[in-house]
């Protein structure tokens, strides 16, 4: 008799009168279902807090059912089965993410001894919950745990081993021509336990054995993290630059609303990732939104120094105010501004006239700005008088031009705080940046 009707007659006297729904024999013991699990890849979805994983699960046992005498069936030690015809442990993930995920095992065989060893390898999909903790993103490690067990049967009837105490992992990685190693996922396991525990539940004397399987995972995607950290360093350096243009110049104001723009652009772009956590904040989002405050400050103070830059005032500031406003100038390197308001009134005009930018001549609409570009002016002599003077020229020109160093005095200043603001933030949020 050829090989393969031997083994024909021998897999249907085997699955003669063999009920695939009852427990292998003996029953007064449990089955020992031996596992093991390999993984081949792992991601995780941010918005649902899910992980899915596709492993290899290798688990064994003893049906004492399926066992033959090789010498009567022509040495023949072992055969396939479908895996649907022979009894199988009904394990199941208890904390599941999708329904029926774990039971999808194809076309895959089961290979039995002659002994009595049933050995099934299933290539599944394991998805289940993970609560994520997105307060480093980008640069995130997550500790999540799956608890896979028997469904129906307690640990009298199913008695769960662990082959290896922890999962391995195998990277499906290709060398690409500059000798780089190439990955399939986002995700690197930085460590894998697998633990053998038993619950016991009010409804149930005996015990429950499950086995636990936790994994740390750590976001390894240097090109995504470079896409969330650049845009935000930018946008920090964006913040102060705003105050480093002329106080006069009015596209301070457009410069700062492109800013918001940026920002508000930038958290939009994140809530997509992390709006969905739960009970902490990402501390680079954290960074931004500071940024969008310190932002809509400066806004605020740039249009409040260009109306002093600006408009007409009918008052010079208070001599005293005045005395102090020009100490500081000289802290804050405001000498161009400075030399507007020195005693040598019409020399310093002349001067100035000369290396001023065009921005912080044009004051307004209050026609100071002719004093420094009318073409009519006498290089030799002071500029004639002209409507916008009274008796009194001096009082009330240079009460614009105290009120021009103390907008760039306050731009100056703000300067400084943004900039040291920078610095602390650069080092305060150095973990995610």
């Amino acid at each position: 008799m050829s090989r393969w009707r031997t083994e024909m007659r021998l897999k249907s006297q085997l699955l003669t009168n063999y009920d695939l729904t009852a427990l292998p024999p003996p029953f007064n013991h449990p089955t020992v279902v031996r596992i093991r699990i390999k993984l081949l890849h792992v991601t995780m979805d941010e918005k649902q807090e899910e992980v899915l994983a596709d492993a290899w699960l290798v688990n064994d046992w003893e049906d004492s059912r399926l066992t033959w005498d090789p010498k009567q069936y022509s040495n023949i030690t072992s055969v396939d089965f479908p895996h649907h015809v022979v009894w199988k442990p009904d394990l199941g993930i208890y904390n599941s993410a999708q329904s029926g995920a774990y039971h999808t095992f194809g076309e895959r065989l089961v290979n039995v001894s002659h002994t009595g060893r049933v050995l099934f390898v299933a290539s599944i999909q394991l998805h289940y919950s993970c609560v994520m903790d997105l307060t480093y993103w980008p640069h995130d490690t997550h500790n999540c745990t799956m608890v896979l067990g028997s469904w129906h049967h307690s640990g009298a009837s199913i008695d769960l081993q662990i082959i290896d105490d922890e999962p391995k992992m195998e990277l499906m990685t290709r060398v690409n021509a500059d000798g780089r190693n190439l990955t399939r996922g986002w995700w690197r396991l930085v460590e894998g336990s697998m633990v053998r525990q038993e619950d016991r539940y009010e409804c149930c004397p005996d015990p429950y054995v499950s086995v636990k399987m936790s994994l740390i995972l750590a976001r390894d995607a240097p090109a995504y993290r470079w896409i969330v950290k650049m845009p935000v360093v930018a946008l920090c350096v964006l913040t102060f630059i705003m105050f480093l243009l002329p106080p006069c110049a009015g596209e301070k104001l457009i410069f700062g609303g492109i800013c918001l723009i940026l920002d508000v652009l930038f958290i939009a772009y994140a809530s997509l990732v992390v709006a969905h956590a739960p009970s902490h904040t990402p501390l680079i989002v954290k960074l931004v939104c500071q940024q969008l405050l310190l932002t809509v400050a400066g806004v605020v103070v740039t249009a409040i120094t260009t109306r002093l830059a600006r408009d007409p005032h009918a008052t010079p500031l208070p001599s005293s105010f005045s005395t102090f406003l020009h100490l500081l100038s000289v802290c804050l390197c405001l000498s161009n501004y400075r030399s507007l308001v020195m005693p040598a009134r019409w020399q310093a005009l002349r001067t100035y006239s000369t290396s001023v930018k065009t921005d912080e001549v044009e004051m307004g609409e209050n026609g100071r700005a002719q004093m420094f570009t009318n073409p009519n002016t006498n290089s030799s002599g002071p500029p004639p008088p002209s409507n916008h003077m009274s008796s009194s020229p001096s009082s009330s020109l240079y009460s614009g031009l105290d009120y021009l160093l103390l907008a760039a005095a306050v731009d100056r200043l703000c300067l400084v705080v943004s900039v040291l603001i920078f610095i602390i933030n650069m080092l305060t949020y150095k973990s995610v940046l």
